[in-house]
């Protein structure tokens, strides 16, 4: 079969293309359309917020822009006088961007990512109003069962039991949006990925609905920082918590800190008001952080070794801190690799069927 659909000698849509945008389209839809049945159904239509990260979409646009600017310059800048002019900028970005089949593998996840997350967030947000948060206890002694006994932020408090290291869990955990954010617009820029871009863009969209969103709902649990006043039992993760605060203050007087602690508190605050903003709801089981991070090493290993080992270590830092932070119990991080694992094979598969045996771009 012919591989592309041509309208003229200058306008034409690779099949993959735009197969691949159909199917990230439906993904969408269903999670929007999910997520609206579910509000209405609770009555909850105050929290549908689609355009919470809007602002996200123009600086978006603005970092490819300056990215794709800059380095268009420097191959500019190598070319042979002879060769410089308006007419070869125009062909390079008519080639290389501005064409029908970029642009519509450019534009689907741009446009739509930003309202996919807001759904998200608005989502997470009330899955404490459609299912209260029963598995804490469970999760604690699946905890203790796993690792002989033992609560598994003492053990990673044995290892990085200092305020500095500690302070370092934290950073590389704050890090995660942007290393995350930033993964993920060079996958949707690159479009030469072909299979393997889309493979990632599959698995973002279903591991942020299928793990974040319905199995974090059927086990709701609010994660250790919450463990005292959600179960009533302060003596498992209230040392772990006055152990935090302690080295925190060590760095009251400086830029750094255990800046999870404030989050946690705002989080808080957002569950007791029901509200619904950027970056709120709470959720343990499973790890989205885990999750993520999983992904970005099964993709990245997919396009590099060196990036593979990066994420790899990024993600057992996000594991432990996870962790070391009270953020999560162990096993939340151990069941989202993995979901996530299962979930980057099946969107493989998927990908594999929208390009096909013949096409491997």
């Amino acid at each position: 079969m012919e591989q592309k659909l041509v309208f003229n000698s200058k306008l034409y849509v690779e099949r993959a293309t735009l197969r691949g945008s159909l199917l990230l389209l439906g993904l969408f839809a269903l999670q929007a359309a999910g997520v609206y049945a579910i509000m209405w159904d609770h009555g909850l239509l105050g929290h549908f917020k689609p355009s919470l990260y809007q602002g996200i979409l123009v600086v978006s646009l603005g970092l490819v822009l300056l990215v794709k600017g800059l380095s268009y310059g420097l191959l500019y800048l190598g070319y042979d006088k002879e060769e410089r002019g308006i007419a070869r900028v125009r062909a390079d970005f008519i080639h290389s961007w501005l064409n029908v089949n970029y642009m519509l593998a450019f534009l689907v996840p741009m446009l739509l990512l930003p309202t996919f997350m807001s759904l998200f967030s608005s989502m997470k947000s009330i899955i404490h109003m459609i299912q209260p948060f029963y598995l804490d206890e469970f999760l604690m002694r699946a905890d203790r069962f796993i690792h002989f006994g033992h609560d598994p932020w003492r053990i990673t408090h044995a290892i990085f039991g200092t305020a500095g290291l500690s302070v370092m869990l934290n950073y590389f955990y704050n890090l995660w949006f942007f290393i995350m954010f930033s993964y993920v617009l060079w996958q949707i820029v690159n479009v030469r990925f072909g299979r393997k871009r889309l493979q990632f863009l599959i698995a973002f969209i279903l591991i942020w609905t299928i793990i974040g969103v319905v199995l974090a709902t059927l086990l709701s649990s609010a994660g250790p920082v919450y463990y005292g006043d959600i179960v009533g039992d302060k003596s498992i993760y209230g040392p772990l918590m006055e152990r935090l605060h302690q080295f925190d203050q060590q760095y009251k007087d400086s830029f750094f800190g255990i800046y999870a602690l404030n989050m946690q508190d705002m989080l808080w605050a957002d569950y007791l008001k029901n509200d619904t903003s950027i970056g709120s709801g709470i959720s343990a089981m499973p790890s989205m952080h885990v999750a993520m991070a999983s992904l970005l090493y099964f993709s990245g290993r997919q396009v590099s070794k060196y990036i593979g080992y990066g994420m790899l270590i990024f993600l057992i830092l996000i594991d432990i801190g996870s962790v070391h932070l009270g953020w999560h119990y162990a096993v939340d991080g151990y069941v989202s690799i993995l979901l996530t694992w299962v979930i980057w094979h099946f969107s493989g598969w998927l990908a594999g069927r929208v390009y096909g045996a013949g096409e491997t771009t």
